[in-house]
């Protein structure tokens, strides 16, 4: 639908797809995983999304070649994966499908000579609040500031201003989040 038009990147994990016959239209789509479902083939129905660059199809029922002929009408498809699928069996498997999909890179996370493929971009994980896990500066509510130092863990150094996390305690005294429970818990006792 027009909603979806700018889509990008979209997961179909394990719903129990048997087929792809009315696949919507998203002209933008470059990531498209659709593993752990049920599907034997209709890869045709993709052909209304030319941009898809990476296909993860793992854990499908895709047992031969021809199921994956439709894959050389995308013309920026570069990185297929075909994991634990039945076709990935086969003694050549690797050579047939290079042949089979000649655009392709990377065919199962490695290349014809046999090296990884690079992280991407959609394969970034992220923390519970949506900042990337593992980057060199935390996040402003978070551990490390420009310096590298734990904020929290800093003495002396108070927050004030209207980013500071600060409440009014019953007694009128300011405390910070941690010490607002804490006080709670005192007075329940």
């Amino acid at each position: 639908t027009d909603q979806y038009e700018e889509l990008e990147v979209l997961s179909l994990i394990n719903i129990g797809l048997t087929t792809l016959k009315g696949f919507p239209a998203y002209p933008k789509l470059r990531s498209l995983e659709i593993s752990d479902n049920k599907l034997t083939g209709d890869l045709e129905y993709l052909k209304c999304c030319p941009n898809i660059a990476s296909l993860k199809i793992c854990n499908n029922r895709i047992a031969d070649l021809a199921a994956l002929e439709p894959l050389k009408d995308l013309q920026t498809l570069n990185s297929l994966d075909l994991i634990e699928c039945p076709i990935s069996d086969g003694a050549s498997y690797r050579a047939d499908v290079f042949k089979a999909v000649p655009r392709l890179t990377f065919l199962d996370g490695i290349d014809k000579e046999g090296n990884a493929e690079p992280e991407s971009d959609e394969d970034f994980e992220f923390d519970d609040e949506g900042s990337e896990l593992g980057s060199e500066d935390e996040d402003s509510n978070g551990d490390e500031d420009e310096d590298g130092e734990d904020e929290e863990d800093s003495e002396g150094d108070e927050e004030e201003g209207p980013a500071a996390k600060r409440v009014k305690l019953e007694n009128g005294d300011e405390a910070n989040g941690e010490e607002k429970e804490e006080e709670e818990e005192k007075r329940k006792k």
